[in-house]
């Protein structure tokens, strides 16, 4: 590693914990760390910005883009609140019916949003449920926060780091699917009724609480904001799906993603503008910024190295790969948002990948099960504090962190004994 290398992963290093520090806003901070790197490479090789922004996967970035520019026509169409409004008038306002149900619908959502929008989306609308009841919504949203994460597991689409990953480590998406569909099903069978045990005393309804037909009267029909952005929503999503699960996974993915994309703001007419300016620029940009630093990582070697070295302590160890796949960003890194771990471990998963396609797909494990463990581990954790801090009901770290941390263990165990018998399966 030469002395540019060095300034370069130091700069990673020192922007990590700035990250961690949440003092400081970690777009800003990452697009301030690629400058820093740019600058580093002019110094060190003569590359100029221009030919250094041009090292960076560009169609990752337009790939999620696309993603959220779909994800913010359906989310404002109120289609999600409609479909859970309909399951809610079938549970006739039994807690523990309410609380599965949702639960149940959080997982099929998963598959199609990140657990962020999931908890935008829902994590509102759970609170007015469960105030409608009198019924602690606490346990509810730390609930929904589990498992929105390990739902997304096998959906290309299911969250950022997914696209990410897939993209970067060449992952193909009906493997994907096939794999760790299965394993999402099984985690949600070990987790839901370790979460009734564990909530059951919370899961009742205030005998002075309000009507439950009052919300039971609610039309379901009365939450799509927008009947032509509904039908323009599941057009695309199903348009999404056969484009995917037909397509390839690198060039195809992002085309048919940018497609729809744009299409569907084309249909949108007026709307388009506005949904537009209400984009998540945050994370396009803080993506920007990361695989700047990426790039210049790459440029200067440090990430060939870090890959040769891993390989050769790894070996042709099948089993010792998916530990480290699944346990370093699971466990050990799940402090650090984990957008910048899929993107600096995606690179060793696709050298890793020679040794049985299963190994990148424990990195897709490891890294959605690592964001829910603590409460300031990840964005959605902290929506869900936040929801229910403004209702003045707090919930403190050892309150998250006590259900959180021994479910993401058990899933990481179960995951990681899952894998290796995949792994024999595709040796």
């Amino acid at each position: 590693m030469d002395v540019a290398g060095a300034l370069v992963l130091v700069v990673l290093i020192v922007t990590l914990l700035v990250i961690l520090s949440e003092r400081v806003n970690e777009t800003a901070t990452a697009l301030f760390a690629m400058s820093i790197v740019g600058g580093i490479l002019y110094l060190a090789y003569g590359l100029t910005f221009g030919n250094f922004v041009l090292l960076m996967p560009w169609d990752t970035i337009l790939f999620v883009t696309a993603m959220l520019i779909v994800v913010a026509v359906a989310a404002s169409s109120g289609m999600f609140q409609y479909i859970a409004l309909v399951l809610l008038h079938r549970t006739h306002g039994n807690p523990r019916m309410i609380f599965t149900a949702f639960m149940g619908f959080i997982f099929v959502i998963s598959l199609f949003l990140d657990p962020l929008p999931t908890m935008l989306v829902m994590g509102a609308f759970t609170v007015e449920v469960c105030k409608t009841i009198d019924m602690d919504f606490r346990p509810v949203l730390i609930s929904e926060v589990i498992i929105a994460n390990f739902a997304s597991i096998p959906s290309l689409v299911g969250s950022v780091p997914n696209l990410v990953i897939v993209v970067s480590a060449g992952i193909e998406v009906s493997l994907m699917f096939v794999v760790l569909m299965p394993l999402a099903l099984i985690l949600f069978a070990i987790t839901m009724p370790l979460l009734l045990r564990k909530f059951g005393d919370s899961l009742v309804a205030s005998d002075e609480a309000a009507d439950w037909n009052v919300l039971y009267m609610i039309k379901p029909s009365v939450m799509i904001r927008s009947r032509h952005d509904f039908y323009l929503s599941l057009i695309a999503m199903s348009i999404l799906i056969l484009g995917f699960t037909i397509g390839a996974v690198r060039v195809e993915a992002s085309l048919i993603a940018m497609m729809v994309a744009s299409g569907m703001l084309v249909f949108s007419h007026k709307r388009a503008q506005d949904l537009i300016r209400h984009l998540s620029w945050d994370t396009i940009f803080f993506l920007v910024g990361l695989f700047g630093i990426i790039a210049g990582l790459e440029s200067t070697n440090v990430i060939s190295e870090f890959v040769t070295g891993t390989m050769a302590f790894i070996g042709q160890n099948v089993f010792l790969a998916i530990g480290i796949m699944i346990w370093i960003p699971g466990f050990v890194l799940s402090i650090i948002d984990n957008i910048p771990v899929a993107a600096l471990l995606a690179p060793l998963g696709l050298e890793l990948g020679a040794i049985n396609a299963a190994v990148p797909l424990a990195l897709l494990v490891g890294t959605n099960v690592g964001g829910y463990m603590i409460p300031f581990g990840d964005a959605p954790n902290m929506i869900a504090v936040k929801l229910a801090e403004d209702e003045g009901k707090h919930i403190s770290f050892m309150d998250f962190t006590k259900i959180a941390l021994p479910l993401g263990v058990i899933h990481l165990v179960v995951s990681t004994v899952y894998l290796f018998f995949v792994a024999l399966l595709l040796a």
